[in-house]
């Protein structure tokens, strides 16, 4: 019952989204526009401070679900295996924290710091900080030898020394407009041309099609990505109740039915929902009618009540990077 009614609320959300824009339309053109304005501007005469130490930025175009974090913990791991000292700066979207913050994972949760910065914090040193500046300085002075820039692709307040932009290649750009008509934060010619690195993430052919439509003529700064999950035995062999609350639902569910996982039910939250152990119980009672085990993803994981983290199973998920080696070799000359 509550995975239907769960369902009606998210569709009737998702109506109410569409009448809004119809009757708004004109004026969410115009906000578009200023939008786009605001943005070239801030291109122009943004203030590229410089850092004193390699600031990498980690960016996207849309407004979520593209693969940052796995993105940031795949390069976290590389730095970290060539003895790099490297930390992370993140917005802490949806912390409480104002100030800059080093994220400790045994006092904070995700309340305080935000669902990404607690889940990037279990491989490197975390900083949350609204100042990209603070939280880079900050970074120095613990002793960092680089800085990831978890998002901030569309903020110029610093300078970065390597632009990496994600791609989800399933999403089709063509169909996508400028916030607030649709989820970009710019034009994907004017983000793609201030890029070092293009990492497209998603199937072999969706990855042909992004490159065909946008990429043509910036071959040299292309990757290819794919995530790998990582499946425990005794998930393939029960019947599975999946939820999650990230940019893209649908993309989680997917991945699993690709995978053959006998999906019972799936639950789609809004991105970065924190949840009620209400809604948590609710969600165990349909997996427990159905003698069917809980999945979610790991960055909903690290946001649920410690109480429930025992019944619950996160999928681990690896990002797969072909055609790497000028983009790590790049990363290692910042240091070296």
């Amino acid at each position: 019952m509550f995975s239907y009614t769960h369902g009606v609320i998210v569709l009737l959300t998702r109506f109410s989204k569409i009448v809004i824009k119809v009757f708004l339309f004109p004026a969410l053109v115009l906000i578009s526009c200023v939008w786009l304005l605001l943005h070239r501007r801030r291109v122009i005469h943004g203030k590229y401070e410089k850092m004193p130490i390699p600031v990498v930025c980690i960016g996207n175009v849309t407004l979520g679900g593209a693969g940052k974090t796995p993105t940031v913990i795949f390069l976290v791991d590389y730095l970290i295996k060539n003895k790099i000292k490297v930390h992370v700066v993140s917005r802490g979207y949806g912390g409480k924290f104002k100030d800059t913050v080093l994220v400790n994972p045994k006092i904070h949760t995700a309340f305080d710091v935000g669902d990404e910065p607690l889940l990037i914090s279990q491989h490197a040193n975390v900083w949350v900080s609204k100042k990209k500046k603070k939280g880079v300085l900050s970074a120095y002075k613990a002793g960092a030898e680089i800085v990831l820039l978890d998002d901030g692709y569309q903020n110029f307040s610093i300078v970065k020394d390597l632009n990496i932009l994600v791609f989800d290649a399933e999403i089709n750009l063509k169909n996508e407009r400028v916030f607030p008509l649709g989820n970009l934060r710019e034009s994907p010619s004017s983000a793609i041309a201030r890029a070092d690195f293009l990492l497209c993430v998603g199937s072999p052919i969706s990855r042909k099609n992004l490159q065909n439509t946008f990429m043509q003529h910036h071959n040299s700064k292309i990757i290819e990505g794919k995530f790998k999950p990582n499946i425990t035995p005794v998930l393939k062999k029960s019947k599975l109740v999946a939820f999650c609350g990230i940019g893209r639902p649908e993309k989680f569910f997917s991945m699993l039915e690709d995978l053959n996982m006998e999906v019972i039910d799936k639950i789609p939250f809004p991105d970065h929902h924190f949840y009620s152990k209400k809604q948590v119980t609710k969600i165990l009672k349909i997996a427990e009618r159905n003698s069917a085990l809980v999945v979610t993803t790991e960055k909903d994981y690290v946001k649920l009540p410690a109480s429930y983290k025992k019944v619950i199973y996160p999928i681990n998920i690896k990002l797969h990077l072909s055609k790497r080696k000028k983009l790590l070799s790049e990363l290692k000359s910042l240091v070296f």
